[in-house]
């Protein structure tokens, strides 16, 4: 059949479909790739203490249909997409603590025929269980609490600063699911915190995490994460 005999909109069809098949597949690109081990304490957050290693990039465009991996030794292990208010292309691999998986790990992502150039994580120097803190507590009713905790023995540890963050938002079987603010680096040797206005809305729950933080030529790789009992803004 002619262009002629198809007529001006059957010409933009055949434009449009000709345009998409010559279209390059979409670039996808790994970045901003984190590899620290973690010593979670008890919590009402919805997420099991544990001690672990932990593996996060930042992979963009993320989302269906976007795939990525951790490759180590021929073994192959998915990447969660952990979507959070500040970082939408968040993908983390959970993995529980062993020494002789301290070595790097090979990132590779993949959405449909695009593949991403492979990233590296840091090799963990000293990879070791930071204590946690202890009673973690907030005082006071309003959307600005003062948060307290205790100091454990750090003793042969070298603990860099200590972060503060919050969660709440959306929650799913009622696990805290969203980290919604993460502090400065405090002095290591901090045990008090306000939390900031604007980060707390009346009514509403949260759950306070303080993270004891051990860094390697600037980078994460060890911490301990201590939590509060759930706090709610009263409205009073």
């Amino acid at each position: 059949m002619s262009l002629q005999r198809v007529g001006a909109s059957g010409c933009l069809l055949f434009a449009l479909l000709a345009s998409s098949a010559a279209s390059p597949s979409e670039e996808i690109a790994i970045t901003r790739v984190e590899r620290f081990t973690d010593n979670r304490g008890w919590n009402e957050a919805g997420h099991g203490p544990t001690h672990q290693f932990v593996v996060t990039a930042t992979v963009a465009p993320s989302g269906f249909p976007t795939l990525v991996f951790a490759e180590k030794d021929g073994a192959r292990q998915p990447l969660t997409h952990f979507a959070q208010p500040g970082a939408p292309d968040l993908y983390v691999l959970w993995q529980r603590f062993d020494p002789a998986a301290s070595g790097s790990w090979r990132i590779v992502a993949e959405r449909g025929d695009a593949k991403a150039a492979p990233v590296s994580t840091p090799v963990l120097a000293t990879p070791r269980q930071v204590p946690l803190a202890g009673n973690v507590r907030a005082a006071g009713k309003g959307a600005q609490p003062r948060l307290s905790w205790q100091l454990p023995n750090l003793a042969g540890f070298d603990i860099d600063r200590i972060r503060v963050a919050v969660l709440g938002g959306k929650r799913v079987h009622g696990r805290f699911m969203s980290t919604l603010y993460v502090s400065d680096g405090l002095p290591p040797g901090t045990k008090t915190f306000t939390i900031p206005s604007g980060i707390l809305a009346l009514g509403e729950r949260y759950i306070f995490q303080v993270m004891l933080e051990d860094l390697e030529v600037g980078k994460l790789e060890n911490r301990s994460l201590t939590y509060s009992a759930p706090y709610t803004v009263s409205r009073k």
